[in-house]
């Protein structure tokens, strides 16, 4: 059966993370884990299994999920099993997209960390 979709996995290589990769493959996903020697290789070549190791980076502190070629419907399935399945949260994650497709790790790492900041910093003001 064709696969629907992948997800790059990033520190997610722990015990309590083996249940989220269950989910993935019951739904059918590839699964990509990236590796710090693999951060400055764009994304969309990482969803594809491409990209040379070079020099290894400083892994990122937290576990992030980046969804690479699901349809809408799929996504919003996936996030809902996630979800219900009460797993250890993962805040940081993305979507592959015309805009971030060419960014590398360490750039998508960094925009995710700033729209954090300021949905906490609007969250702060409207209390």
């Amino acid at each position: 059966m064709k696969n629907a979709g992948t997800v790059l996995l990033y520190n997610c290589s722990a015990p309590e993370f083996s249940k989220l990769k269950q989910i993935f493959a019951m739904l059918r996903l590839r699964m990509r884990v990236v590796e710090p020697d693999r951060y400055h290789v764009p994304l969309e070549e990482l969803a594809r299994g491409q990209g040379e190791a070079g020099e290894t980076a400083e892994a990122l502190p937290e576990p992030m999920l980046v969804f690479c070629g699901l349809g809408q419907a799929l996504l919003n399935q996936v996030l809902e099993v996630i979800r219900l399945a009460k797993l250890p949260p993962i805040p940081l994650k993305a979507v592959l997209t015309d805009t971030n497709q060419t960014w590398n790790t360490v750039q998508l790492h960094e925009e995710l960390l700033r729209e954090r900041e300021a949905i906490a910093a609007q969250k702060a003001e409207k209390t």
